[in-house]
Parts: structure tokens; sequence; C-alpha cells
């Protein structure tokens, strides 16, 4: 019985290419993997600002209702809101959170109260800080006072 030799094969003009497909692999990985991760990314970033969002919203709704005499509870609402992301979100130097206008005591009914939320793309992406280059995501939401 005869045995083939199937680590090598030939070409038509004699040449080996034993070993082609692994170098051709170890080209392509690098970038093939760099493109997945990149897109895992910017989804992660999409519902980062998507949860951002809301929070801003719950934020500014429980700063316009009449039972809020100041910020507190409404930054609360928001860094609970936002801490299933991160535990950079309870930084207060991470998540900045600004109420426009700032208010220590009730403002007037009718009032139009913003609520801004903003972070660093480094402080939550889970690649390295040069990836985003200093981007930040940002949001807003603004509703009356009651």
């Amino acid at each position: 019985m005869r045995i083939k030799n199937t680590k090598r094969r030939r070409t038509r003009k004699g040449q080996f290419r034993a070993g082609a497909a692994a170098v051709e692999m170890a080209l392509v990985a690098p970038f093939v993997f760099f493109l997945i991760f990149a897109c895992f990314e910017f989804s992660r970033m999409m519902m980062i600002r998507q949860m951002m969002t809301n929070a801003a919203r719950e934020g500014c709704r429980t700063a316009t209702l009449l039972t809020s005499r100041d910020t507190t509870k409404a930054d609360e609402k928001i860094r609970d809101m936002t801490r299933v992301v991160s535990s950079a979100c309870e930084d207060k130097e991470k998540l900045r959170v600004t109420f426009d206008p700032p208010f220590t005591e009730s403002p007037d009914s009718g009032t139009t109260i913003t609520t801004d939320l903003e972070i660093d793309c480094e402080d939550v992406s889970l690649l390295p800080g040069w990836f985003f280059a200093g981007a930040r995501i940002r949001t807003t939401a603004s509703m009356q006072r009651e």
C-alpha cells in the first residue's frame, strides 16, 4: 500500500506553497479583528449615549417636579441610571452633570430647566484611550418646571 504525501503540494512551476495560508492569515487577521472590535465599540458607545439621554430626561424630570428644592435628587437619579455602564459614571469629575439654571432653592413655575451630561469616551471605553482621541459623549434634556 502506497501512502500519499499530503503535506506538500506542488504548483505548476514546481514551487512549494506549504504555509502560504498561514502567512496570509497572519497578515489579514489583525485588520479583521480591529474592524470587529471597532464595530463592537462603536455600537457600545451608541448604547451609552442612548442610556445617557434617558438618564438626562429622568434627571431633568426629577428636577422639574414641584417637590424638588435642589438638584441633589436629580443628580442621584442620573448617577443611578448610568452606574450600570461603568463605575466612572459615579465619579463627578468624569461624568459631568450640569443644570441650567443652577438652583439651590426652588425656581418659579414655568422656568425651563436644562440638564447636560458629558463624559469622555476613554472613561467608558474598553479600547485604549488613543482610539477615540479625546472624543466625548454629550447629551441634553430640557423641560419646564411644573
